[in-house]
């Protein structure tokens, strides 16, 4: 009797300590599982969809259908009130601060007959979807129950009037780079850069590996490229340039009918001269079949150099092109002469000196100068890679409509694929002088292999909306960007991000061990709201993590494990487990694919940092020889003989054999 008693004190007990935990929380959320949406009729159509969008999203975190409403008259309960008609019907009272410009935002929570609101509203419609993407992010999750915060209150307006992302790479294996993305895939992507506010999207269809006449397959693919246009323009309000190349064209099609294998840069895509009559009509004929089927496109750019050059030919020749550009772009385009065409100041062209920084300043200088002598009118400008030219861009009267492109700085490229995590090296940029030099119409990042590069692309399109954001902490960050993708494993996430510049194989090793575990069990909760739109499963981002972490330990361990009196078992084993850890990463992405084992041996292993102190514990070259064989035996037993051969055997093998033997010093090289 007693023992029931105190099981039944015990009960109430927990039962009063929960129902206060509950009442505490309840008083710090504002609970969205039965809430309705309550809009105006007449918002435009990415602020329809972004509705669509955060519906469906609660849907999935809370089990329940979420109305939308149009008007609210009589509606009772939590409320999520979307766009500027809408609020102000409700709450007459709502501002907006002083200058909000076009983009000006505020998310709020606030009471009113006693029920919540969850106010995201703007300026104008531009300012309300940056408020319902702060929403999706702010949006928590508990069992079966979403609620953001009853403190939630942000507003203020965009850091960068125009907010780019732009996508250039090679046709790695699925789904590593764009070049081989579906439709589908582009769609989801470009939702999460929509939540992330960027409002400029840069898109190469790569006409210039597409002869005319088009086959059905390069027709097909453009007219692919203009649903994708035109998702990004209805459904995320964003503004579409196109890239192109000044004189590139492809002759054939390489023997391969599908444009995204199509490989580049070949001899059949050549670089034709606009002074030549015949030159300049099969460069007109190639931008105008593009025109012609993505003709709702909101400008074109020109990139002056890399790829598209010709060392002996004048700024008149570049002015021709575009302006011929200009003519085709009237005559087809939707938008007519309000499509802009964008001069993409790169190497510069027409120097003999291709690459090389020395006299390019002022080669740009005379090139912008003939730009705005003769070429086409109204002129934009992306200034890229180098800060260098935004002086001039001042100087001429074109900052106003100038696009500063620190190219590479979110990935390099081409670049070896592997997750970057330089938040500190961002946080630089965005406090610099370029970044802030004044004037500037916006600034643009790329990506080469978008699903890898999470961090580096949330620090940098997150300080592109709000400069405040340069104060988080790398830890922070990473932190954040995890719990988009996975809320309940977002620690282990971003220790694995950290793990990536980890030296301590052990500490690497216990991350490997979670993630597996979390990969091989499917446990990982709902997803976050970037990882609801991952391809081609929720999968992805974790699995390459795990790669790339079991590289990473393995060569820490490799680098630490080899040395002059290390067994010669041992340094083999430690060899054949890093070896086998980048062919497992690198099959998967396909880098290789593309340029060779040949041409880019042991892309992402620095083995001269071990090549010496391997060399010392094999004395002899029949030593070293024999060695490798046994390690090429090993690992071909599970990969092909030649990739094993040329991607790893033979460059590791003349790395040691290169080395001094007397050198005693183990170093990371870059």
């Amino acid at each position: 009797m007693m023992q029931w008693a105190s099981q039944t004190l015990l009960t109430a007990v927990i039962c009063v300590l929960a129902a206060t935990t509950s009442d505490a929380q309840t008083d710090t959320r504002v609970l969205l599982d039965h809430a309705v949406i309550v809009t105006s009729s007449d918002e435009p159509s990415f602020i329809q969809y972004g509705i669509q969008d955060l519906a469906q999203y609660l849907k999935e975190l809370t089990g329940d259908q979420i109305p939308v409403l149009s008007p609210a008259d009589n509606t009772t309960g939590v409320r999520i009130v979307v766009g500027t008609d809408a609020v102000r019907k409700l709450f007459p009272q709502s501002t907006f601060g002083d200058d909000p410009g076009d983009e000006g935002y505020v998310l709020r929570t606030v009471s009113k007959d006693g029920a919540h609101c969850v106010l995201a509203s703007g300026a104008t419609p531009r300012g309300t979807k940056i408020a319902m993407g702060l929403l999706m992010k702010k949006i928590h999750s508990d069992g079966m129950s979403a609620f953001v915060p009853v403190t939630l209150d942000v507003s203020g307006k965009p850091a960068f009037a125009k907010r780019g992302m732009h996508f250039n790479g090679w046709a790695l294996n699925h789904p590593y780079t764009f070049r081989t993305w579906t439709e589908e895939d582009w769609q989801k992507y470009l939702d999460i850069l929509s939540y992330q506010g960027v409002n400029l999207f840069y898109l190469w269809p790569f006409i210039e590996i597409m002869p005319v006449p088009l086959s059905p397959e390069d027709e097909a693919y453009l007219e692919e490229c203009r649903r994708v246009v035109e998702y990004a323009q209805t459904k995320h309000g964003m503004e579409v340039w196109l890239m192109q190349c000044t004189n590139r064209v492809a002759k054939d099609r390489c023997g391969v009918a599908d444009p995204r294998q199509r490989p580049y840069w070949r001899p059949s895509q050549e670089d034709l001269h606009p002074g030549n009559p015949e030159h300049f009509e099969a460069i007109m004929a190639s931008r105008e079949a593009m025109y012609r089927i993505i003709n709702n496109a909101d400008g074109v750019c020109n990139i002056d150099s890399d790829p598209g050059f010709l060392a002996e030919g004048t700024f008149d020749d570049y002015n021709k092109v575009l302006l011929g550009c200009r003519a085709l772009l009237d005559r087809h385009n939707l938008k007519g002469e309000q499509a802009k065409l964008i001069n993409w100041m790169l190497w510069g062209w027409g120097r003999k000196e291709k690459i090389q920084f020395e006299g390019l300043v002022d080669h740009q200088r005379l090139a912008l100068r003939a730009l705005i002598e003769g070429g086409p009118k109204p002129l934009w400008l992306i200034s890229g890679q180098f800060p260098e030219y935004l002086p001039m861009c001042r100087d001429e009267g074109l900052i106003s409509r100038t696009v500063y492109f620190p190219y590479g700085v979110i990935e390099r490229e081409p670049g070896y694929p592997v997750t970057n995590v330089e938040i500190d090296a961002i946080r630089g940029l965005f406090n610099g002088p370029d970044a802030k030099f004044p004037g500037l119409a916006g600034i643009m990042g790329n990506v080469q292999t978008p699903l890898l590069q999470f961090p580096n692309l949330f620090y940098f399109t997150s300080l592109m909306c709000d400069s405040n954001y340069a104060d988080v902490s790398e830890k922070d960050v990473l932190l954040e960007v995890s719990a988009h993708l996975f809320p309940d494993h977002r620690q282990v996430l971003a220790d694995s991000y950290l793990a990536l510049k980890e030296d301590d194989p052990a500490k690497v090793d216990a991350l490997v061990a979670q993630l597996d575990q979390i990969i091989q069990n499917d446990t990982f909760g709902r997803p976050g709201v970037f990882g609801r739109k991952l391809f081609p499963n929720h999968r992805i981002v974790a699995e390459n993590m795990l790669l790339q972490l079991r590289m990473r330990a393995a060569y820490r361990r490799l680098l630490a494990g080899v040395t002059p009196a290390t067994p010669k078992a041992e340094c083999e084993k430690l060899v054949c487990d890093y070896l086998e850890a980048y062919l497992a990463w690198d099959t998967t992405h396909g880098w290789h694919n593309i340029f060779g084992w040949e041409a880019w041996q042991l892309a992402a292993f620095p083995y001269g940092a071990i090549a010496g102190e391997l060399r010392k514990n094999l004395s002899t070259d029949s030593e070293v020889n024999d060695f490798f064989a046994d390690v090429a035996g090993s690992l071909s037993s599970k990969y092909d003989a030649h990739i094993v051969q040329q991607g790893c055997i033979e460059p590791f093998k003349s790395a040691v054999f290169a080395a001094k033997p007397e050198a005693t010093e183990v170093g990371e090289t870059s």
